[in-house]
């Protein structure tokens, strides 16, 4: 990943490790004292409440979502990033800057970006506090250690971390297998791709210890040039289960080497057969692009949950975490100036070629708890918070220079250090009504407290501090109308504060405002043993939505600013039918319209030096498509106890998406479908734990040509036109001109995993 971080020190990580191994000593030894009476047998077999998912919607929640379980993650997951896997979510479009789905990927859920995505593994936060975002690149293999994935559509349930402004995901990774297990995996594809992964577990031992671990490795070459990625991961963890209370703890680590794909496909080569894979990183380098334009980050995460059953009724969950992230991306530049960098220069040259380091260091601690009182024939409460502190700190290192008189090992051109600190407290109740009637009220507070490094009024660097409050309520009822269909609404606000650039690119005066979301969701639910359907209609209104409108801020950086009113407002369908003991068919189909009230825009006039100011009207929310569906076929042609063969059939299809939110069709996305091939194929010898299987995906199996993300930059010139030297470059007529960047998707590609396990 590379985004923004804190003050780092060897001593601080050791400390932290020595901490972690500590705690699991003493907790493991505290929890043994506490507990005389072994653990029934059937208590065993239900261990997935060893973490109380306080943020997780149940299945009658009135709250939009999905759930992928363990048996549908076998099923399609082969090595490909989470967005990728979560493509059958409603709304969902996923993207991938290498074309394959491996290394720097992301999803929109709704048209909404992954900063507002809000992330969290066990219920601690996920997302990067600075950015926003979520970089799966840095937890390869994650969904392999997943139990089970929700994803919550719109503002949801209360959570922890960021507010959620179009999702919210949710991975479990606490069940704790009662029996052991081992499993290798290992898979090969198109573009040099190879995953291999084992995990093992103790199952119980004595009846309340267990122990598992999992290594993974993936490299992938990607179908844009030099889109390589070298992913290594490792997940141990250790949980003790006691009959009143539990304990377990995990540590997640990933390290990625990826060479950067990030400036998409010029639009002038994005329909070229010859030339869609063509990456302009390392390019600046004469002669071949430089090797080793990479991002290097290696992240690890440590987590503890303790769950502490207090009465027959009251039930008390701590957790801890702690993140540490460290790394770099290295750059070749060209003809830079030696005062930008602060390199002593040659006497016979002002500028230089050069290399240079940007570097994250990065410290994420804190700690969640959720109270948790189920009496009987009396509402439910849940009394849940957070807190956490985000230490980061960025610099840039100059690690060769061609001209430089001198150069010591490392010359550092500029440092910054930033500070976040974030609360929440939330309430829920649940009441239960006669007639089948339920209704639940979430009431959050969240402060954010955020010192970084920016520009004052008088445009000098100066620590800064911002000091936000959020209040966070949501409510919602659902009619249970007969044993198969349920009608449910909910309603609910969420705030969200702008991210790391919008304070460090602007002044007090030109600071945006926190973002606000009033969303409303209203739905049926129809369910019997062989179908099931939902159909959800949604409103989410924003205030001051952050969005780039081409404005310079006073310090001359391109700054999103809020927009007073946008809208997305559609309906969701989603169907399953098991037809006969051998076909089932899924279905989901988004319609939505996703529209901005007013939008300035500020266009840059090469002629002038200044910026042209254009005010439309109702315009498209970018990266917004008003269609996404998706449909999956899949028939068992071979069904026996011991073996099981199934071919699926999948088809995706996205609409039409702009790239600004002008509205503008010269620069848009356009709508494009694929579809897939799966062979799945399970072996599970009579009277054994083993257990094989085999999956063969054929991935875009018409070999559609798409892009499923882009940018794009408008400008007005008269006088000159680029568009022969500048490749990004395309005019649009009357002196108006775009460069815009295609992230392009592989054609026809496959890929083959073999897994072999027992106990599982």
């Amino acid at each position: 990943m590379f985004c923004c971080f804190p003050r780092s020190t060897h001593g601080l990580v050791r400390t932290a490790r020595t901490f972690f191994v500590s705690t699991m000593v003493l907790f493991f030894g505290y929890l043994h004292a506490q507990n005389d009476v072994l653990l029934p047998d059937s208590a065993a077999l239900n261990l997935q409440q060893v973490v109380i998912q306080a943020t997780r919607a149940t299945a009658s929640a009135p709250v939009p979502h999905t759930n992928m379980r363990s048996a549908d993650i076998r099923r399609a997951y082969h090595a490909q990033d989470l967005p990728y896997l979560l493509s059958a979510t409603p709304s969902t479009v996923e993207s991938s800057d290498a074309g394959t789905g491996i290394g720097y990927t992301g999803m929109r859920i709704r048209g909404t970006d992954p900063t507002r995505i809000n992330v969290t593994l066990n219920g601690v936060p996920l997302n990067d506090a600075e950015s926003q975002a979520v970089f799966w690149v840095n937890l390869p293999d994650l969904a392999a250690s997943a139990t089970e994935i929700q994803v919550q559509r719109g503002v949801g349930n209360s959570t922890n971390g960021a507010g959620a402004f179009g999702a919210t995901v949710n991975i479990d990774l606490s069940e704790v297998k009662a029996d052991p297990f081992a499993e290798v995996s290992s898979t090969l594809g198109s573009f040099n791709t190879q995953k291999f992964s084992a995990r093992a577990g103790t199952g119980l031992l004595d009846r309340r210890w267990a122990f598992s671990g999992r290594l993974s490795s993936i490299r992938s070459d990607g179908y844009i040039d030099r889109a390589t990625a070298d992913l290594n991961a490792y997940h141990l963890s250790g949980a003790y289960v006691g009959d009143k209370q539990s304990f377990q703890a995990h540590v997640l680590s990933g390290r990625e080497v990826t060479y950067q794909a990030w400036y998409g496909v010029p639009a002038q080569y994005a329909d070229d057969p010859a030339r869609r894979t063509y990456n302009v990183a390392g390019t600046e380098k004469p002669g071949t692009p430089y090797d080793n334009e990479v991002d290097n980050y290696r992240q690890t995460h440590y987590l503890m949950h303790y769950k502490r059953l207090l009465t027959n009724h009251l039930q008390l969950q701590l957790n801890g975490h702690y993140t540490r992230g460290k790394g770099f991306f290295e750059q070749y530049k060209a003809d830079q100036a030696f005062a930008d960098y602060g390199v002593p220069a040659a006497a016979t040259a002002d500028t230089t070629d050069l290399i240079r380091r940007l570097w994250l260091d990065n410290h994420f601690y804190g700690a969640t708890f959720a109270l948790q009182w189920k009496p009987d024939n009396l509402p439910h409460w849940l009394l849940g918070g957070a807190w956490s502190r985000y230490q980061g700190k960025h610099y840039g290192d100059v690690i060769w220079a061609e001209f430089a008189e001198t150069l010591p090992k490392e010359t550092r051109y500029y440092e910054n250090d930033a500070d976040k600190r974030d609360a929440n407290l939330y309430a829920k109740t649940d009441f239960h009504f006669e007639h089948e009637w339920n209704m639940f009220v979430d009431l959050q507070y969240r402060n954010v407290q955020y010192t970084f490094l920016g520009f004052d009024n008088n445009l000098n660097n100066v620590d800064q501090a911002a000091y936000l409050h959020f209040f966070n309520p949501k409510m919602g009822v659902s009619w249970q109308i007969n044993l198969q269909a349920q009608a449910y609404c909910f309603v609910g606000m969420a705030n969200r504060e702008p991210n790391r650039d919008d304070f460090t690119q602007s002044t007090p005066d030109t600071r945006p405002s926190p973002e606000r979301l009033h969303n409303v969701e209203t739905g049926l639910r129809w369910k019997n043993t062989s179908w099931n359907a939902v159909a959800n209609l949604f409103y989410m209104h924003y205030r001051d939505q952050l969005v780039l409108d081409g404005r310079l801020n006073a310090v001359g950086a391109y700054i999103r600013t809020n927009v007073p009113e946008s809208y997305r407002a559609g309906v969701e369908l989603e169907g399953t039918v098991k037809a006969t003991a051998r076909l089932r068919v899924a279905a989901n189909l988004s319609l939505s319209q996703n529209r901005i009230r007013e939008f300035t825009e500020y266009r840059d006039n090469w002629d002038t030096g200044a910026q042209d100011v254009l005010t439309w009207r109702y315009t498209p929310i970018a990266y917004s498509p008003a269609v996404v569906g998706r449909a999956e076929t899949g028939y068992a042609f071979w069904q026996q106890k011991q073996h099981r063969l199934e071919l699926s059939l999948v088809a995706k299809y996205v609409g039409k998406q702009y790239l600004d939110n002008t509205g503008n069709d010269n620069t848009t996305l356009s709508a494009y479908a694929y579809a897939d091939a799966r062979l799945h194929y399970d072996w599970t010898p009579e009277g054994s734990r083993q257990r094989a299987s085999l999956l063969l995906s054929v991935n875009n199996l018409f070999n559609a040509r798409y892009s499923n993300n882009g940018w794009t930059y408008r400008y007005t010139s008269e006088g000159y036109d680029e568009t022969p030297f500048n490749p990004y470059a395309r005019a649009e007529g009357a002196g108006s001109y775009n460069q815009t960047g295609f992230f392009t998707q592989a054609g026809r590609h496959w890929m083959l995993t073999l897994i072999w396990g027992i106990g599982l």
